[in-house]
Formats: structure tokens, C-alpha cells, sequence
């Protein structure tokens, strides 16, 4: 992206198939030469967290760096690549546009934005084509399913098809249905690591700690060196990821904030989200009060009861869905979920949040419901 690397440079380990602990320290590396230093070294730890799989985290620094320095062509130039990467074809071509719009007539830059257009136009219809092979191949899939004809190995190629579709715009697949995915993967083949591995990345988006946890122990003794390890341990361990996942969160209550408050493209956004992150509960109790501030209680009875209907639906789900059935006119409901607030609380704090919302809501005593 930025030139040749000379040998044993971090950002040429990254791009060769070396082991995770050298990945990771090469990241790491880049990281400590980015930290007070000018645009290059910024433009090269953004172009080394792309190598090590973390896109969002590079479109972020590169982003910022485009900001600061609209003038630097090559930190634009990358930017492109790494939206187009993510598949936002239109934000790729809003940069190119920019550096199209920026650059002389004619110029060495204003060539190659025009070029790099044209290409992605090309490079849209390939992936629109691929896209639907890659509909086709899950519709098939599905089938051989729903038909009972699956072999094992299906179970695996329709994990890792839906793991594609879920970040391709608009294809209706979520985290939840690849997750489904890779557990009849685990189940047809539990010996076999990279059905674990299916599993992993599967919970890693729409699953529970205590699962992830489960199967990362599993992963470790079969597979010491699986990719989905090395990322489990990135998103848990490396401080410059966890910066970046804080940024997220901090973005995120914003967008909910808005959700809530009756910015429709904003609940739009979160709802893209949570479809995304199934085992998210925050953004799908956000939605929930997005949906009856705006006075859609079919919309707010259908997110409840998806929300009721959770395996591992935890006091903050019970607290909220309990208060939202009562205002429906759900009542029986509205006092099983709040016993189960009490049940599931994991403080005594949350435990008189229960009872005190019980009353508020006029659903009844906590002595009516046992909850003393």
C-alpha cells in the first residue's frame, strides 16, 4: 500500500503467513513506532492492522489521518482500499471522487483516482456477481438441510458462506444464523478444529461469554495456533484493540442515544447492528424503547418476545421487557419477567431495582410475587 518493506519489517510479518505470537508482536511494534510520531508512521500501523484482519480499526486510522492531512494522497488512496474491503463500494467512491475533485487535471493522482474509479465499477459488478453465487450457494446449502441430505461438511461450508454474507449490505443475514450455522457444524464433527473453529467465530459475534469461554479452552488444546484463537486473544489482550473497542462502544450509546430519542437512521443503523450482534441485549433493549417512543407497539411486542425468548437472557433483559409488557397490557407476562429480573440479578442493588420497578409500574408487591 505504501511501498515495498524492506525484510524483517513488522508490517512484511504481518503480511507473510508467520506464527500469531510474530503477528501480533509485529503489530504491536507498529503501534509503539505510530505513537508520537508523523503521518507515515501512521499511514503504516493503519496499513498493518488491515494485514492482521482489523479492518474497521485501519478504516478508523486512516479516517483520522485523512482528516488531519487531506493533502496526503497515499493515506486517501488506502482508505479507498480499505472501504472497499469492507464492501462499502459508494463510501470507497466518495474518497476516490474526493481525490479525483483535489488533485490537477491530468496529474499522476488525478489519473490514478480515474482509474481506481473505473476499476471499482468493474470490481462492483464482480462482487454483485459473487454476492450471488454466494446466495446461491447458502440457498443450497440451506436446502440440503432442511432435506435431511447434509454431510458433515456442508454443516462447515454454510458456517463459513453466512460468515460472508453477514458483512455484505443488505443480505439479511445476521451473526445469529451464522452462529446456528456453526453449531450444527460442532455437532456434526466435534473432533474436528475447524468446525471448532466455525463455533468460535460464531459466538465471537452473537454468543455468551460463558460459551465463548468454553469453546476457546477447547480450541486452545486442539488448535494452539488457529487464527480464531489468535483473534479471541487480540480482542481480549492487546490494549490497542481494546482503545479501539472502546471508541466503538462510545459511537454505539450515541447511536442508541439517537435511536431513542427518535432519530429514524439512526435506529435504522442500530437495527443493521443488532442484527449483526444477536447477543448484543443493550442494542436490542435500545431498540426496543426506539420502537415505543414512536408508538409501534407491534414492533415493541415482536422485539420483546424475541428478547423473552433468549437462552441467555440476563437481568437487563428481564428488568426491561418486564416493564414493556406491562405497558402492552401483557400482565401475566409483565410479573413472570420480573421474578426472573429478581432470579437473574446479580447484586442486591439489582435485585431492589427489580422490586422497585415491580411497584412503580403498578404490576404488584414484591410479598405477591415472592421476591422479599
Amino acid at each position: 500500500m505504501d511501498g515495498p518493506e524492506p525484510p524483517g519489517d513488522p508490517l512484511g510479518v504481518l503480511h507473510d503467513d508467520r506464527p500469531e505470537p510474530e503477528r501480533v508482536a509485529a503489530l504491536r511494534r507498529l503501534a509503539d513506532l505510530a505513537a508520537g510520531a508523523g503521518p507515515g508512521a501512521l499511514n503504516r500501523y493503519a496499513a498493518g492492522l488491515l494485514a492482521a484482519g482489523r479492518r474497521e480499526e485501519a478504516e478508523q486510522v486512516w479516517a483520522q489521518l485523512v482528516a488531519g492531512r487531506p493533502d496526503m494522497v497515499v493515506a486517501r488512496f488506502n482508505l479507498a482500499t480499505c472501504l472497499v474491503a469492507g464492501g462499502d463500494v459508494e463510501a470507497c467512491a466518495r474518497v476516490l471522487r474526493a481525490c479525483l475533485e483535489g488533485a490537477p487535471p491530468g496529474s499522476r493522482e488525478w489519473q490514478l483516482a480515474e482509474r481506481r474509479l473505473d476499476d471499482l465499477a468493474e470490481a462492483g459488478d464482480d462482487a454483485e456477481r459473487q454476492n450471488r453465487m454466494l446466495r446461491l450457494r447458502v440457498a443450497a446449502l440451506r436446502e440440503r438441510v432442511a432435506l435431511g441430505l447434509a454431510e458433515p461438511g456442508d454443516f462447515k461450508r454454510l458456517a463459513r458462506a453466512l460468515y460472508g454474507q453477514m458483512h455484505v449490505a443488505d443480505s439479511g443475514v445476521t451473526g445469529r444464523d451464522m452462529l446456528e450455522a456453526a453449531r450444527l457444524a460442532y455437532a456434526a464433527e466435534p473432533e474436528d478444529p475447524e468446525a471448532l473453529e466455525a463455533l468460535v467465530l460464531g459466538l465471537l459475534v452473537a454468543g455468551t461469554e460463558r460459551e465463548l469461554s468454553e469453546a476457546l479452552r477447547k480450541l486452545e488444546k486442539v488448535a494452539p495456533h488457529s487464527r480464531a484463537l489468535g483473534l479471541a486473544r487480540t480482542m481480549r489482550t492487546d490494549p490497542e484493540f481494546e482503545e479501539a473497542a472502546r471508541a466503538r462502544r462510545d459511537t454505539m450509546r450515541e447511536v442508541m442515544r439517537r435511536a431513542v430519542a427518535g432519530d429514524r437512521a439512526a435506529e435504522d443503523e442500530l437495527r443493521a447492528e443488532s442484527q449483526k450482534f444477536a447477543g448484543n441485549f443493550e442494542y436490542r433493549v435500545a431498540l426496543l424503547f426506539a420502537a415505543y417512543r414512536r408508538g409501534d407497539h407491534a414492533e415493541t411486542r415482536r422485539l420483546a418476545d424475541a428478547l423473552a425468548a433468549e437462552p441467555a437472557a440476563d437481568h437487563h433483559v428481564h428488568f426491561h421487557i418486564a416493564q414493556f409488557y406491562w405497558f402492552l397490557g401483557e400482565h401475566e407476562r409483565s410479573r413472570h419477567h420480573f421474578a426472573l429480573a429478581h432470579q437473574t440479578a446479580a447484586t442486591e442493588g439489582d435485585r431492589e431495582d427489580a422490586r422497585e420497578a415491580l411497584r412503580t409500574v403498578g404490576a404488584g408487591t414484591p410479598e405477591e410475587l415472592g421476591l422479599e
